[in-house]
């Protein structure tokens, strides 16, 4: 996928995003308090006036009527002389001076002939009551004979004339205007209202206020924020607050120094990674990458680190007086501190390994050298040996590493060696010299040497309980020995996988194989095998066939790690022949192969590995190659060779790989998903690498 895949991409000439509106909080809460308050101040003020007018009613309607009790008690006393309306016309003149609010001050007799009256017309006629009359709500107690009336215009208030011995005499009656009364609650609303704008403004002042205090926090968090959005993380939110807002401000200011050491921590676990990627590099590099070959010797390893890089050693390596070292190692450590002490060990082995013709002396002098560097509780333990090719004579010595078996093809026993020596480093001072042994041993026709390390058989079932064992390594060796070193490696592995069931690797693994080819009558002489016939053969034999001749080549599914193959091909048996042109096609057209199933099989996994077998036949390096993986199963049975004479697929600019192959090979097979995995066939003949174009016109 490439970098912009993934994602939407914004044409050039689009117009830029527009900003976001944002509506600040400060102004949202304070609109919010504001018409809240408002709303507060103007139902109390309501409910105040309506109260107010309710009581100052009741006060007007209480003057009223004492108004009507006072004229009927001075009226009272009048009605007791002979010409009452002498007394009542300047009483009532006096009443109604100067009062425009009143609108009838009137005094009747028990008949309701009026005898009190401003205008002394009408006195002596009989009174006639406003109109439309009707009892007035009130909340003003009234005795007896007493009422309160209204109608539209006026409120009337009458109280009863009495005799001091209490009968009725007559009554006084006093009507006051209501547009009066209108006016005097027009006037105190007035008031009130005042008062209520007063309170409001004074409250909206005091909110405002506040509000600004408490919320001016919001904008130095707000900017605060912006600059850790921007990448700024070390200026701080500089907020003294005792609210939530301070609280808020130190989480602000936690969480940007927790980013920073997390974008710390990623920077450094990406160095990390990418110094456990060089390492894992440099381990792979120290390690055999084939099989060697020596006379009738096929000797063959493999390792797997329980982490990314491991403290398992093992090397193969030609002497300068044509023999062959043999060496496995086990650092005390996992992971980058056994992947150095490893690496150390390696050099070491390098600088000392043609000074010794005795390996208990080579171990000796390691032993010296590590002791210089480890650290005090720290030690290694490790197998060497130095085999003879020509007659198969092995010796060898052991400073406290695991027990060497011996595969004996006479009889298909297992020989157990138990190590006699300490491990390197684990007491100073060359004590080590006083414990080494160097034995010997003969390897013959179908015999094989297996050392490993202590992870194959200390490796422990899921539930933890159980050890692998020596005596199912034995029994693992017995079964696959006949198929060779590979055979056995797979066999080990195989076996050992079955046991872990995906359970956690605990150890470093790794298993070295020294074997000694059986007469010719017993295997394929890869000189003279003919593989004419693979095509009719159940797949299984093509396994069986490359695991008797062939030399194999275990490779990543790794993009960055096909490049070996080109090395690889260039040191086979009689490829190396092949011209420079010649060799490219071939090494183009495995790599492509090889890049399908990484890309295809294994999605880019570079824990996956392949195998590639090269098995010769015939002159002049003819042979074929066999490609086993364990990926996705796919095939390439339907493909058609693409059109080069159609622009349209030149513009195309990929997925030639399978037309590269086909035109290298005289011969493609595809078996996907076979009991040993995925197998890819391809028959190799140096004419057609030369010349592709003459399978074409072959």
């Amino acid at each position: 996928m490439s970098a912009t895949e993934g994602r939407t991409l914004r044409p050039a000439d689009a117009p830029a995003p527009r900003p976001r509106r944002v509506v600040s909080i400060r102004v949202i809460v304070t609109a919010a308090m504001l018409v809240l308050l408002s709303a507060a101040v103007v139902s109390v003020g309501t409910v105040q006036e309506r109260n107010a007018r309710r009581a100052l009613t009741a006060e007007i309607q209480k003057r009223l009527l004492l108004e009507a009790r006072n004229l009927a008690l001075a009226a009272g006393g009048a009605f007791l002389n002979d010409f009452p309306e002498l007394t009542l016309l300047p009483l009532v003149k006096e009443l109604q001076e100067g009062r425009q609010e009143l609108a009838l001050a009137v005094v009747t007799d028990r008949d309701g002939v009026i005898e009190g009256h401003r205008d002394s017309r009408v006195l002596g006629t009989p009174y006639r009551a406003p109109e439309n009359l009707r009892p007035a709500a009130t909340t003003v107690v009234l005795a007896e004979g007493e009422s309160l009336l209204e109608n539209s215009e006026l409120l009337v208030a009458r109280a009863p004339v009495r005799h001091p011995n209490g009968s009725f005499m007559g009554r006084a009656t006093v009507g006051i205007r209501r547009d009066y009364l209108a006016t005097i609650l027009a006037r105190a609303r007035r008031r009130q209202m005042i008062v209520t704008a007063v309170v409001l403004g004074l409250g909206l002042a005091a909110a405002l206020v506040l509000l600004s205090v408490l919320l001016r926090p919001v904008g130095v968090l707000r900017a605060g924020l912006e600059r850790i959005g921007r990448g700024d993380l070390d200026t701080p939110v500089a907020l003294r607050d005792r609210t939530e807002f301070g609280m808020l401000a130190d989480t602000v200011n936690a969480m940007a120094k927790r980013v920073k050491q997390a974008q710390h921590d990623l920077v450094e676990k990406e160095r990390l990674t990418h110094e456990m990627d060089l390492a894992r590099d440099i381990q792979s590099s120290l390690l055999p990458s084939s099989r060697i070959e020596m006379d009738d010797f096929v000797i063959q390893g493999s390792h797997r680190a329980a982490f990314e890089v491991g403290g398992d050693f093992y090397d193969v390596f030609r002497r300068d007086d044509g023999t062959v070292g043999l060496a496995v190692a086990d650092v005390a450590g996992k992971g980058l501190a056994g992947c150095l002490v490893m690496s150390m060990l390696s050099a070491w082995l390098r600088a000392e390994r043609d000074r010794h013709g005795s390996p208990s002396e080579l171990l000796a002098a390691l032993d010296e050298r590590l002791g210089e560097s480890l650290r005090r509780g720290s030690f290694v333990t490790m197998f060497y040996g130095i085999l003879e090719p020509a007659t198969g004579r092995l010796r060898f010595a052991s400073a406290g590493h695991s027990p060497t078996m011996i595969y004996r093809a006479v009889g298909g026993t297992v020989e157990r060696i138990e190590s006699d020596g300490i491990p390197l480093g684990a007491i100073r001072g060359g004590a080590i010299r006083r414990t080494l042994i160097d034995r010997e041993t003969l390897l013959g026709p179908g015999d094989l040497l297996v050392q490993y390390t202590d992870g194959i058989n200390e490796s422990f079932d899921p539930a933890g309980r159980e050890q692998f064992g020596f005596e199912r390594m034995e029994t693992a060796i017995r079964g696959a020995a006949e198929s060779g070193c590979l055979g056995v490696l797979d066999g080990l592995r195989h076996d050992l996988e079955a046991w872990q069931r995906e359970g956690e690797r605990l150890d470093d693994e790794t298993i070295l194989v020294a074997g000694r080819r059986a007469p010719a009558g017993r295997k394929a002489d890869p000189e003279t095998a003919d593989v004419s016939a693979l095509e009719d053969e159940d797949p299984a034999g093509w396994l069986k066939t490359a695991r008797a001749i062939g030399d194999r080549l275990l490779i990543p599914a790794d993009s960055g790690r096909l490049g070996e193959v080109r090395g690889w091909l260039g040191s086979r048996t009689r490829l190396h022949e092949i011209d420079g042109d010649g060799m490219n096609r071939l090494s183009t057209a495995i790599y492509e192969a090889c890049a399908n199933i990484t890309e295809h099989g294994y999605g880019e996994d570079p824990t996956e590995v392949m195998e590639v077998w090269w098995c010769p036949s015939g002159d002049g390096g003819a042979g074929y190659f066999l490609v086993r993986d364990q990926g996705k199963p796919f095939t390439a049975d339907n493909w058609v060779a693409s059109d080069f004479e159609d622009p349209k697929v030149w513009r195309r600019g990929r997925g030639f790989g399978l037309d590269i192959i086909h035109r290298v090979m005289s011969q493609v097979l595809y078996r996907p998903g076979t009991p040993d995995g995925n197998l890819t066939l391809m028959r190799f003949e140096p004419a057609i690498a030369d010349d592709p174009g003459a399978k074409s016109h072959a």
